[in-house]
C-alpha cells in the first residue's frame, strides 16, 4: 500500500508526516490543533525552543485525553429527556471551564519555574 506524505507545520517550521493514503486532512487537522496549543504556550510563556514547545504540547493533549478518559467513566451512559441532556452540556461545560483553567494554572506554574532556571 502506498503511503502519503503532508507536510505540516507546527511553530512555524515544516514537518513532513507520511500517512496513508485519504488521511492528509485528518493529520492536518490534528496539526493545526497541536500548533494551536504552542501559539498558546510560547503566549504565556515565551519562545521555548522547538523541542520543549513541542513537549510541552504532548503533556497538555495527554493531559486532555487523561481528563477526558476519565470524565466520560463517571458521566451517566445516555441521556433519556431533554432536561437530562441540557444538565449534561452545562457539566460539560462547567468541566470545560475547570480544564481550562487548569492548564492555565500549570502553564503559568511552567512558565514561572521557567524564569527561576533562566
Amino acid at each position: 500500500m502506498a503511503q502519503s506524505v503532508v507536510t505540516v507545520r507546527l511553530n512555524g517550521q515544516p514537518y513532513q508526516m507520511g500517512c496513508g493514503p485519504g488521511e492528509e486532512a485528518h493529520i492536518e487537522a490534528l496539526a493545526k490543533e497541536v500548533d494551536a496549543i504552542i501559539t498558546q504556550l510560547k503566549a504565556e510563556a515565551g519562545q521555548l525552543g522547538d523541542t520543549r514547545l513541542l513537549a510541552m504540547a504532548a503533556l497538555i493533549l495527554a493531559d486532555q485525553k487523561h481528563t477526558v478518559q476519565n470524565g466520560a467513566s463517571a458521566a451517566p451512559p445516555t441521556a433519556s429527556n431533554g432536561a437530562a441532556q441540557s444538565s449534561l452540556d452545562s457539566e460539560g461545560e462547567a468541566m470545560l471551564a475547570a480544564q481550562l483553567q487548569a492548564m492555565t494554572d500549570k502553564l503559568r506554574a511552567l512558565k514561572q519555574q521557567l524564569e527561576t532556571t533562566s
